[in-house]
């Protein structure tokens, strides 16, 4: 779907997107908020230029190419996705600063639930929205309740310091630290018992 076609879809079609979070996933993408293409197909990063689903297949996520029609199928991948703000904009610039904290408090209770490995962001500025304050790309010196933490360039092409194979240098670095942490502890990402204790 094109962003012309977007921006022409019945409001009623630009939807809330699902989140596509359970228990024990191996890593959850954080998206900042659906876009306009996103909302009105029902399926997140379905935007014509995003760089997400050939990534997450070229990096070695999913074994055969993927498109954001199969973004119900990420759990069974062990990939969650989600957004800091579910409403819809053209960019983040039509988001109001109240608006990523609230979602950062919601994201809290979501990541909490799910326990995953690792979280992802897709992007510097949901990640600092969320950790509350400066961070680079690439792996996070601490943990967020026992989960890595790791920060992507945006997969948007409007993200354009970065190229596609840079972003794809970051998504196998991912790639990588997901394996481990895998192998690190084969059950759920976080114990019950811990889980019950939050």
């Amino acid at each position: 779907m094109t962003t012309r076609q977007a921006q022409r879809a019945p409001r009623a079609r630009r939807q809330i997107l699902p989140d596509y979070l359970r228990p024990g996933l191996d890593v959850v993408f954080v998206g900042i908020n659906p876009g306009l293409a996103s909302a009105a197909a029902g399926h997140h990063y379905a935007g014509p230029t995003n760089h997400f689903w050939p990534l997450l297949h070229e990096a070695g996520f999913v074994p055969e190419p993927v498109t954001y029609a199969d973004d119900t199928r990420m759990p069974g991948f062990g990939i969650g996705l989600t957004n800091l703000v579910d409403r819809p904009t053209r960019g983040i610039d039509g988001l109001a600063r109240a608006e990523l904290l609230a979602g950062a408090g919601r994201l809290r209770k979501k990541l909490r639930r799910c326990r995953a490995r690792v979280v992802c962001f897709n992007g510097k500025a949901i990640a600092e929205a969320f950790l509350g304050g400066h961070c680079a790309f690439g792996r996070q010196p601490e943990r967020w309740e026992g989960a890595a933490v790791y920060v992507l360039p945006s997969t948007s092409a409007r993200a354009a310091a970065y190229q596609y194979r840079d972003k794809l240098r970051f998504f196998r670095e991912l790639k990588r630290l997901v394996d481990r942490e895998r192998a690190a502890n084969a059950g759920p990402a976080l114990s019950e018992a811990e889980g019950a204790r939050r």
